[in-house]
């Protein structure tokens, strides 16, 4: 399937995901381009949501929040902007032993952190202990449990992560309980953050906030209240190649409308665009032709507490499904900027069903199957985060009140719904949920493998999806994974309507002029590739 694309300026090109977006107060400063002189620094100022979480990619899943730690701190391996795989703090990307658990690691030497000290195969160990460790509550271990010994560290019965062998400050050995083919792609993405010991242990609770957050990336944190602004210098040590920016800053702003703006004003250089505000920027003569459209791997979909009585009758779910219009809700508040789901699976995943029909639009069989359900009176909570989330689901009120359903849509602050949404204390949410890479692993048993549904208000458990998402992390064979997850998709979201996929997301960015290499990866913004044209800023 192929996103429509609006024409853009060329020096603006994006490809891959999106963070997901909103944001936080007022921008002070003059409108315009910064005026650019012979010793004009280049300082990158972003804007973006505020979901108020910490920068710990340990203690939390945003993609907004892991857009601004990752510029401080690193993992093992990372992917580009062109989502490709590549070293980062390793030498070279480790392949796995004859016996298809052991993977030997070698770290480069004199990595640098910015409190001065070197990082070393100890930090790597006490990094990935601590992510199991019960005080940390890591919310993604289950990306990382199949380490020999974490499920005793996680049980609080040893803090020493057998699986995990030092040899020398260069040298480390992963060994996993059973094959597992994702383990090297895991590695990858910023829950695997490699922290300096001392810094993290020093910090304490308050690791991931003010300052308190240290790490071998291309820029240094030096200003950080938490709630509006945060500033960054380069780091002159940085082991890697080092990044064209000076500087970045990240201003919060938690209003979409007042994030655009300020980005007409020239206040700020580059921001994301949400998509219920498309319709309203893509043909304005200032922000238009600046817009960079990309295609995601994720997608958008009703999230159904299955713990909720009157939702546990698989006949009352597909009904929600059926009284759903998918296509009209991109078109009219999406601006086409999407393509109605047919299965949650998104297109770029192995595993997705290219046969499936887009899911059914049929209010009278909705009508039909709450009848026999006897749920002729249906009433549901919704509670959403604000922006584009609300305005979805009151599309969906609309459409399910057509049939005879109430849903009563309400809304709460970023982190007061993270929480919440966490607890399962949502009968029904509305989420965008992107893969960090292109497998179904990462899209589909992250969320509703029956252990991860718990943690995600969904609870969902089914014997048989749980059965196939295990054989098909534990086997090789890239075809046989993709047919195992195109069988789990069909069980999940087509049989037993476990959550309602809505579409596959476009997701766009706005950058000024004189912002060169502006992309985004798949979800994540590192900017670490951007640079500033100070000529074109004059």
């Amino acid at each position: 399937m192929v996103f429509n694309r609006i024409s853009r300026r060329t020096f603006v090109r994006g490809s891959g995901l999106a963070a997901l977006a909103g944001a936080a107060t007022t921008l002070a400063g003059c409108g315009g381009a910064p005026t650019a002189d012979a010793n004009t620094e280049k300082v990158l100022r972003w804007a973006q949501s505020n979901a108020k979480q910490g920068m710990d990619m340990q203690k939390n899943t945003n993609s907004g929040m892991s857009s601004v730690s990752d510029p401080v701190v690193e993992s093992l391996l990372r992917f580009t902007e062109d989502n490709e795989l590549v070293p980062c703090l390793l030498t070279e990307i480790p392949t796995v032993g004859d016996d298809g658990v052991t993977y030997h690691c070698t770290l480069k030497e004199g990595i640098k952190c910015h409190d001065g000290s070197t990082l070393t195969a100890e930090d790597v160990k006490f990094s990935f202990t601590r992510m199991f460790l019960p005080e940390t509550a890591g919310l993604s271990t289950y990306m990382y449990d199949m380490i020999v010994g974490a499920q005793d560290v996680i049980a609080g019965k040893t803090t020493d992560l057998a699986g995990l062998i030092v040899e020398d400050d260069t040298h480390f050995t992963f060994t996993l309980q059973y094959p597992m083919a994702a383990f090297v792609k895991n590695l990858g993405i910023n829950y695997a953050n490699v922290f300096p010991r001392g810094a993290c242990e020093e910090a304490g609770d308050k690791w991931g906030y003010e300052l308190n957050y240290v790490g071998s990336g291309p820029f240094k944190l030096v200003e950080n209240d938490d709630s509006t602004f945060m500033r960054y210098e380069r780091f002159e040590d940085y082991h890697g190649d080092p990044v064209a920016l000076d500087g970045l800053t990240v201003t919060f702003i938690d209003d979409a409308n007042t994030k655009l703006m300020s980005f007409k004003n020239g206040d700020i250089d580059m921001c994301d665009l949400s998509n219920d505000l498309l319709k309203q920027y893509k043909d304005d003569p200032e922000v238009g032709e600046l817009i960079s459209y990309n295609t995601p791997l994720g997608t958008w979909f009703v999230n159904l507490n299955l713990n909720t009585p009157a939702l546990q009758d698989v006949r009352v779910r597909q009904a929600l499904s059926l009284a759903i219009d998918r296509q009209a809700i991109v078109d009219t508040v999406f601006s086409g900027a999407g393509v109605p789901a047919s299965g949650f699976l998104n297109p770029g995943v192995p595993g997705f069903d290219a046969n499936a029909e887009v899911f059914e639009y049929n209010p009278e069989k909705a009508k039909q199957l709450l009848s026999e359900a006897g749920a002729e009176n249906l009433s549901i909570k919704c509670v959403v985060r604000t922006n584009q989330y609300e305005t979805v689901m009151v599309a969906v009120q609309d459409y399910l009140k057509a049939v005879g359903v109430n849903m009563d849509v309400q809304t709460v602050d970023a982190g007061v719904w993270a929480t919440d949404w966490a607890a399962g204390e949502y009968e029904v949410t509305a989420l965008a949920w992107y893969p960090l890479y292109a497998d179904a692993d990462n899209q589909m048993y992250t969320y509703f493998y029956s252990e991860n549904a718990k943690g995600k208000g969904s609870f969902y458990n089914n014997a048989e999806f749980d059965r196939l998402m295990d054989e098909a992390r534990r086997s090789a064979d890239e075809e046989h994974r993709a047919e195992l997850y195109r069988q789990a998709d069909d069980i999940m979201s087509r049989q037993d309507f476990a959550c309602l996929p809505l579409f596959y997301p476009q997701i766009m960015f706005c950058a000024q002029p004189w912002v060169k290499n502006a992309k985004i990866g798949n979800l994540i913004y590192h900017f670490r590739d951007i640079d500033i044209d100070t000529e074109a800023m004059g």
